[in-house]
């Protein structure tokens, strides 16, 4: 149950702290007030979609708040615990941070959680109906939503859905391995000689690199041997360093004896004279291990050759050309046993048409009973909501084609997601009349009566203590609209129910009224929310039933109205 909710610096609401009760809450206002603006507050802090222009101009950021009591929802419990996050005192505070460079956070009692988390803990805490829901209940994909939920298929969908995916998936493999004889062969000439292309090359993972390496080595042997064999002479001839260095080392080592610090800086030279000698032997056996060879060269260049032209048709580095190869081994083996992979999958196939054929039947018998069992209940709510004689069915069909892939009797039917039905809800809102589509058949009170009928039946059966009801009234005045009231009260004496109106006889039901209205102070528009005394609610409902003309008359008329609800 929604206990408290804050809201700060969003749209027109410049900070708002509202508490609830249990029962009937109801919210009025002038059109325009900014009823619609609690709404998005409360379906953001549920984990919907907010942007950056809901943050009230001028402000960095927006924050939103509600506390809920949820002693009677031990799963949302089990999920909070299970996620690090404390319900010992059987409270939950959910916030919601909006910032005006885009970013956001969410909390969970002071921890932070992602908005997944939200909106899967959302899911137990307020349900909300808004205006458009009259115009999604004329589509049937939202009548199949709203029977499979009354009959709580949601583990016969996922299953149906899992087979027509795995269905799909197999016909596609099948009609992308299916070719013809002709095909076939010219398939494996190619890929019989592509392998033994590959093959006769005798490919190694490195030997591209290591044959460049040995290309750059050959091309450039001639001009290594001289500048290494000039090098040597300056080295180790009759003016090379050597010579010179070694009689510097004699003519010191003579001295050295003489002046200590010559001998310091004598084994420096005989240090480089050391390393020096150590150079001109490598040298030396490096210029014997050229060997320049022109044959070697070409026969490296046409490896080389070979290498490049197979690169262009089977891949771009030898990993992948080695790994084509692998690829055509498969392949070949595959068609090789062309008549037996396809028989395997066509088995594979035929077996899941079958395990799909019975869930999705198994889901249509599920969808019937529960369409008979809906259609008396509803029917019950709308007698009680001033539709006597209204009949209201629900059809469940399948679609037969000659492309079906589920045969059920000799017939063949088409398979969706969702399964193998068509649902469609009828009405007849008069008796006598024949029952048409819903979309046809309802005006726009009917519509709205309808929608509670099927939403009361649904919640009986919800562990939601929260209901919000946007705009219920739509289309309706009257009798009718203190049938509607007395039906919400009714619903609230279990629940915990908001709802925004427009009609005084719905307002008159509530058992907490609230007012919102837009004010201007300090040049700026402000959006506030007040509760209302018992004598304030008398004559906001009088004003609703007559205007600004609040008489003594329409007061009276309010008085009555509150006193008979």
């Amino acid at each position: 149950m929604l206990q408290k909710l804050h809201i700060k610096n969003f749209v027109l609401i410049e900070e708002l702290t509202m508490e609830f009760s249990e029962g009937l809450n109801i919210l009025t206002g002038e059109t325009g007030a900014g009823k619609s603006i609690l709404i998005d507050a409360i379906s953001a802090i549920l984990g919907g979609k907010v942007t950056v222009s809901s943050i009230r101009t001028g402000c960095d950021r927006a924050i939103l708040e509600g506390t809920f009591d949820i002693t009677t929802l031990p799963l949302l419990k089990e999920i909070l615990d299970n996620s690090g996050i404390d319900t010992e005192d059987d409270f939950l505070a959910v916030k919601r941070e909006i910032y005006s460079g885009g970013k956001g956070r969410c909390f969970a009692n002071g921890t932070q959680i992602p908005i997944a988390l939200l909106k899967d803990i959302s899911d137990y805490l307020i349900v909300i109906h808004g205006q458009n829901e009259h115009v999604s209940m004329t589509k049937t994909s939202t009548h199949r939503e709203l029977l499979d939920s009354y009959a709580c298929n949601g583990e016969l969908l996922d299953q149906v859905k899992t087979c027509y995916n795995e269905l799909h998936e197999l016909k596609e493999k099948i009609s992308s391995t299916e070719m013809d004889e002709q095909e076939r062969n010219k398939r494996i000439d190619y890929l019989t000689f592509a392998l033994n292309e590959i093959e006769e090359a005798n490919l190694s993972l490195n030997e591209e690199e290591e044959l460049k390496d040995e290309s750059s080595l050959l091309s450039h042997a001639e001009k290594l041997c001289s500048e290494v064999a000039e090098s040597l002479d300056a080295l180790k001839g009759d003016q090379g360093v050597l010579r010179k260095l070694e009689s510097i080392e004699s003519s010191l080592s003579s001295v050295s004896q003489i002046d200590p610090n010559i001998a310091s800086e004598l084994e420096n030279i005989r240090t480089a004279l050391y390393q020096l000698e150590d150079s001109a032997a490598f040298f030396r056996g490096y210029s014997d291990s050229i060997d320049f060879s022109p044959e070697r060269l070409n026969e490296i260049e046409e490896r080389l050759a070979l290498i490049s032209g197979l690169k262009k048709k089977y891949g771009k580095s030898i990993d992948e050309i080695l790994s084509f190869a692998d690829s055509c081994r498969s392949e070949l083996d595959m068609i090789s046993n062309y008549d037996y992979e396809q028989e395997k999958l066509k088995e594979i196939y035929r077996e899941t048409v079958a395990r799909t054929r019975d869930t999705a039947l198994k889901l249509s018998r599920s969808r019937q009973k529960a369409a008979q069992e809906l259609e008396q209940k509803v029917i019950s709510e709308l007698n009680d909501l001033n539709m006597k004689g209204a009949q209201f069915k629900i059809l469940v069909e399948q679609e037969t084609s000659g492309n079906g892939e589920i045969e059920v009797g000799g017939k063949t039917y088409m398979l969706y997601p969702h399964g193998l039905d068509k649902i469609e809800f009828m009405l007849a809102a008069n008796k006598g009349e024949a029952l048409t589509q819903l979309r046809k058949a309802a005006s726009g009170g009917e519509m709205s009566r309808i929608m509670l009928a099927i939403k009361k039946v649904l919640l009986d059966a919800d562990i939601v203590d929260s209901l919000i009801f946007d705009e219920v009234d739509t289309g309706i005045s009257g009798q009718t609209a203190d049938i509607v009231g007395r039906k919400l009260h009714s619903l609230a004496e279990r629940r915990q129910v908001f709802v925004i109106t427009h009609l005084a006889q719905i307002a008159a039901m509530s058992d907490s009224h609230y007012i919102v209205q837009k004010q201007e102070k300090d040049g700026r528009t402000r959006t506030t929310v007040i509760k209302l005394s018992v004598k304030e609610k008398i004559r906001e409902v009088a004003r609703m039933l007559a205007g600004n003309n609040i008489t003594e008359t329409t007061l009276l008329q309010a008085q009555e109205l509150i006193e008979n609800r």
